[in-house]
C-alpha cells in the first residue's frame, strides 16, 4: 500500500508549481538475467554504463533505479515506460553534451517535463516538475568517509559540521551532501563547479532547496529555482512494476 505525502511552500495566492517526488525502496531481485546481459529497454549509452559497473550489486541498483525513471516518466508522459528515450543538454559551463538530462522526442504538444533522478544503496529518488529541479539521496556515510571529504567543502560549510559527534557528523554531512548533489543537478553544472565554491548551510542566492523525508540511514532533498513554489506529492511505489527477467531459454 502507497502513503502519498503532500505539502506546499507556497503563501496563500501564490501559484503552485506541482512536484511528484518517487523514494522507492528496490524490491527483492534479481533484475538482471542470469547470464546479465543487459535489458533490451536500455538503451545503447546505458548499457556501456552498465557494463563498467564492476559489482552484480551495483548493476542491480542501477537497472532498478533506471526501470524506476522510465516507470515515473512513461506515466507522466502516458506512454509506455520502455518508449522513454533520453539526451543531455549542453553543458552550461562548456557546453559539452553532458548536461542535464532529459526527454528524446518530447511530444510537442505537451508542457515539457523536467526530471532528476539519484539511487543509493536500496533506494531510488525521482523528482518529476514543470520547472527545473534536481534531487538526491544518500546513505549516512562512515564517520572516516566524511573527514576525507570535509577538506573539500565550503569553509563555511566545514564550520558549520566542526564538533559534531559521529552520529550526528554523518546525518548532517550526509544531509549537506545531499543540497549539494541537488543543486549540482538542477543547475546542470556537476559536483566540481560547487563543491567549495557554494555555500548550502542556507539557502543559495536565486534558488530554493528542500529536505525530504527520507528513509532510516538516509538523507533526501531537491532543488528548484526560487520563483517557483512548489506543491509536492511524495509517492513510495512506481506506476509501474520492474519487469522480471527474462528466462534462459532451454537447450535441447
Amino acid at each position: 500500500m502507497t502513503h502519498d505525502l503532500k505539502w506546499s511552500d507556497a503563501p496563500p495566492g501564490e501559484v503552485l508549481d506541482p512536484v511528484g517526488i518517487w523514494i522507492v525502496r528496490a524490491p527483492a531481485g534479481p533484475w538482471l538475467a542470469a547470464d546479465e546481459a543487459a535489458p533490451d529497454w536500455l538503451d545503447e549509452k546505458e548499457r556501456h554504463r552498465l557494463a563498467g559497473i564492476p559489482q552484480p550489486a551495483g548493476r542491480e541498483a542501477y537497472v532498478f533505479a533506471h526501470w524506476a525513471l522510465r516507470s515515473v516518466l512513461g506515466s507522466s508522459l502516458e506512454c509506455p515506460p520502455r518508449n522513454v528515450g533520453f539526451l543531455r543538454q549542453p553543458c552550461p559551463g562548456c557546453g559539452g553534451a553532458h548536461g542535464r538530462p532529459a526527454i528524446r522526442d518530447p511530444d510537442p504538444g505537451r508542457e515539457a517535463v523536467e526530471f532528476s533522478m539519484s539511487h543509493s544503496g536500496d533506494y531510488v529518488a525521482i523528482a518529476v516538475a514543470e520547472a527545473t529541479i534536481g534531487i538526491d539521496i544518500e546513505s549516512w556515510p562512515e564517520p572516516e568517509s566524511v573527514a576525507d571529504y570535509l577538506p573539500f567543502l565550503h569553509p563555511r560549510e566545514q564550520q558549520w559540521l566542526g564538533g559534531r559527534a559521529d552520529d550526528d557528523l554523518v546525518r548532517d554531512f550526509a544531509r549537506l551532501w545531499t543540497r549539494k548533489e541537488a543543486m549540482a543537478k538542477a543547475t546542470g553544472q556537476g559536483m566540481a563547479a560547487i563543491m567549495n565554491r557554494l555555500d548550502l548551510t542556507g539557502q543559495p542566492l536565486g534558488w530554493r532547496v528542500r529536505q525530504l523525508l527520507a528513509p532510516p540511514g538516509y538523507e533526501a532533498s531537491f532543488a528548484v529555482p526560487a520563483s517557483v513554489h512548489v506543491s509536492v506529492t511524495v509517492h513510495e511505489e512506481l506506476p509501474e512494476p520492474m519487469p522480471e527477467p527474462m528466462p534462459e531459454p532451454v537447450r535441447t
